[in-house]
């Protein structure tokens, strides 16, 4: 049986090719996120891959949209100057 960290990582690389352009550190980085949030909720034995999937695509619009809140809040300030 896999164990949770392994499916998380498997879901990762198999639904999200994006993900393979990050570095190692940075891969593992994102798996061992994503693999705390899931362990520190409730029930995590009983979670499915679908639902890691989901989480997953969210978690990956969440970050592109910080980021491209970032790129504007520093396009406006060098807009400003």
């Amino acid at each position: 049986m896999q164990t949770i960290y392994h499916i998380v990582a498997e879901v990762c690389a198999r639904d999200f090719p994006i993900l393979a352009k990050l570095s190692v550190n940075q891969g593992h980085k994102f798996v061992d996120i994503i693999y705390e949030d899931i362990v520190s909720g409730d029930n995590p034995t009983d979670i499915t891959e679908q639902q890691i999937f989901n989480y997953v695509e969210e978690f990956i619009a969440k970050a592109i949209s910080v980021s491209i809140d970032d790129v504007v809040d520093v396009m406006e300030i060098k807009n400003d100057n």
